[in-house]
């Protein structure tokens, strides 16, 4: 009966000195360890001081990206159409216009690259070159907007003259005709100021200009066409688009460009 206490009272024993070692061990590991830890799996891998530096990475090099590959676009198209003289004999005064685009297609390709580069090797020189240029950049696009609201009745008559001379040809010539149907399918509009406009001229009203499905435009009537005219409707676009989309990409490369500057001098 001894030798059983004995037994007993050693076994409570190591069962309580086990138990202190396991209390022990719990109480050793630091709280921060358990917080690092999904299912008693450490998820020192998924830190979120990690996650935000690799996405403003790869939004960086994604805007620069397509901005690079749109730049790259417009100096492709800007030589193609410099090229072709026959496409320029119909762009008659669009020289001026076509030779801006090349030049600011190639200068927008280069910035992007640049900033591309600075980030992929690492060069702080580059990143403060890129920032200064889409600075440089935003001011001026700041300037152009500024300025361009007095210009708007110039562009204004530029487009009407442009369609005026394009609307008597419209029955004559293919490119005419596929740029008037365009034009209406896309702004949904119709004529110069409106549906109207066809009549003095002495034309039907096309049926590009139908407002409803096309079972019902087989014989177009004023009823069926767009009310709105296309000059209006080019020149809302112009205004709502062209400055908001330049103005929010310049922003968000600035901002992406001045993350990485900081990551960079730390």
């Amino acid at each position: 009966m001894r030798r059983k206490e004995v037994v007993t009272d050693d076994e409570t024993e190591s069962g309580e000195s086990v138990e202190e070692e396991v209390t022990g061990s719990d109480e050793s590991i630091p709280a921060n360890s358990k917080k690092d830890q999904l299912f008693g799996i450490p998820n020192f891998e998924f830190s979120y001081k990690r996650l935000p530096k690799k996405c403003i990475k790869f939004s960086f090099l994604c805007v620069n990206g397509a901005t690079f590959f749109s730049g790259i676009t417009a100096f492709i198209i800007s030589i193609w159409m410099l090229a072709d003289t026959k496409l320029m004999s119909r762009l008659v005064g669009q020289r001026l216009f076509v030779t801006i685009l090349l030049f600011v297609g190639l200068l927008t390709a280069g910035i992007s690259f640049l900033g591309i580069l600075s980030i992929v090797k690492k060069r702080r020189r580059f990143l403060t070159i890129y920032i200064s240029c889409q600075v440089i950049s935003l001011c001026v696009i700041f300037v152009c907007a500024v300025m361009s609201f007095s210009f708007f009745d110039k562009i204004m008559r530029k487009l009407r003259e442009d369609m005026v001379n394009t609307i008597v040809n419209y029955h004559s010539l293919d490119w005419v005709t596929e740029a008037w149907d365009n034009t209406h399918r896309y702004l949904l509009c119709c004529g110069i100021r409106s549906y109207r406009d066809w009549a003095r001229y002495n034309m039907k009203i096309p049926q590009s200009c139908c407002s409803s499905s096309i079972d019902k435009c087989l014989i177009m009537t004023e009823d069926l066409a767009y009310k709105s005219g296309c000059l209006k409707r080019t020149l809302i676009l112009l205004k709502s688009n062209v400055h908001t989309v330049a103005v929010s990409a310049l922003f968000i490369s600035i901002t992406l460009a001045s993350i990485q500057y900081k990551k960079f001098a730390k």
